[in-house]
């Protein structure tokens, strides 16, 4: 059978989309687009010369704000702030994936969500403040005595200069994330650094699973990348790559079972009855897992 992503069309037809019908790839300006498939509404976008995805129609902004904070009072992103050990976990994982490749001074994380990774990078002794879109994610990093604040990106004031800027999973998630990589180019000082992870469209992934994969999930992610259109998008925004690899996330069996529920309601319900049959010790235990995501490190 025909992936649409090792086989995409090659010429206008059924699934495809001629040139100057939609906007231009914001990675190559290229206006040639096959459509893959359509999930939830959205018909899902390849662009025809650098093969980046997005989503069409892109998401209203307010309307995707709000998509967000219903995300964290019961919705997809509930069950992960729940999860307060895996959550640290994760995010001393993720310092010491970024941590060498950073310059002296301060850091600003983009999308800090409850403020795990501002928790794990304080504890080593960086001072780290964090902005996110969601007040309940701000209102709880306050609450654990972090520095955080509520403001949209294209919104925000930084109170100074930062010498490193992470965004973890934020990418994908923005409405344009060339103006937001614009932006953060001019919140760094001279020499500064970025580090952004985003799902993998040509990872093993996302190859086997299709539309199935957790990733493809609108509205919450709008935009899709590779290694190298990743690449392009930071080289086209000032940046110059430093590093480009796979990026494990910390989770555990149990908790990939409840998300499930939210990204793939059938492999959900597959993911239940066969994690019955494992121990209950080993379902909580933390594991490093290859999800399909990628770690871009660059310089302004």
């Amino acid at each position: 059978m025909s992936n649409p992503f090792l086989d995409p069309p090659s010429a206008p037809g059924a699934g495809a989309r001629t040139p100057g019908d939609t906007a231009p790839c914001i990675v190559c300006r290229g206006r040639a687009h096959a459509k893959l498939f359509d999930k939830q509404g959205y018909d899902f976008l390849r662009c025809r010369d650098c093969g980046l995805v997005r989503l069409d129609p892109i998401p209203d902004e307010r309307a995707l704000a709000e998509v967000y904070e219903r995300s964290y009072d019961g919705g997809a992103y509930a069950g992960w702030a729940a999860q307060e050990e895996i959550r640290l976990a994760h995010a001393r994982t993720r310092v010491g994936l970024v941590r060498s490749h950073a310059p002296e001074g301060p850091w600003l994380d983009v999308g800090c969500s409850s403020g795990a990774f501002l928790e794990a990078a304080s504890a080593q002794g960086i001072d780290i403040d964090g902005i996110d879109v969601s007040r309940v994610a701000v209102e709880t990093c306050h609450a654990r005595g972090l520095s955080a604040f509520h403001a949209a990106a294209e919104a925000f004031d930084p109170p100074r200069p930062y010498a490193y800027i992470t965004g973890f999973d934020v990418l994908e998630h923005v409405v344009d994330p060339a103006a937001l990589l614009d932006r953060l180019r001019r919140w760094l000082v001279p020499g500064g650094r970025i580090a952004v992870t985003v799902p993998d469209i040509g990872s093993i992934h996302a190859r086997l699973m299709g539309r199935r994969w957790y990733y493809y999930a609108p509205p919450l992610h709008v935009t899709y990348f590779n290694r190298r259109t990743i690449t392009q998008l930071l080289e086209n925004h000032g940046f110059a790559p430093i590093s480009v690899a796979a990026a494990p996330k910390i989770m555990t069996i149990d908790y990939i079972t409840r998300q499930f529920a939210y990204f793939n309601p059938t492999l959900h319900r597959a993911a239940t009855a066969l994690t019955r049959l494992v121990p209950a010790a080993l379902r909580r235990r933390e594991l490093p897992i290859s999800t399909g995501e990628i770690l871009a490190v660059a310089s302004a």
